[in-house]
């Protein structure tokens, strides 16, 4: 079974920024499967703000390599240590999610929960 992780945090801890390394995180692991990854938050603006940062991260990682925010926390759970290797890992990730960007959810929980309802009506 795979597993859950929930996070209860208050406003301005750094919640969109663990959730965002977490998701790069499944994403490095799993590229072809990033449509199965399920990032929901509370509102509409969190949920933007969090897609914009997981693409914004990936296009750091591939211009700046080392300098990007979530770099060595990523290269350091994949054992990366060139920085070449994970620009490229980064760009397959990016370009992933561009190409099928409607299977990328981040959403609201309201929003999950209507799609559940709707495959099930």
């Amino acid at each position: 079974m795979s597993k859950l992780q929930i996070y209860k945090a208050s406003a301005g801890s750094g919640k969109t920024y663990l959730l965002t390394e977490n998701y790069l995180k499944l994403a490095f692991q799993y590229p072809d499967n990033f449509s199965n990854i399920l990032a929901v938050t509370f509102t509409n603006k969190a949920a933007d703000e969090m897609k914009t940062r997981i693409i914004g991260e990936l296009n750091s990682i591939i211009k700046i390599g080392r300098k990007a925010n979530h770099f060595d926390e990523i290269a350091g759970s994949f054992n990366i240590d060139k920085e070449e290797d994970l620009r490229k890992k980064a760009l397959l990730v990016r370009d992933r999610i561009l190409h099928n960007y409607s299977m990328f959810f981040v959403g609201t929980i309201d929003s999950f929960v209507q799609k559940v309802v709707r495959s099930f009506a």
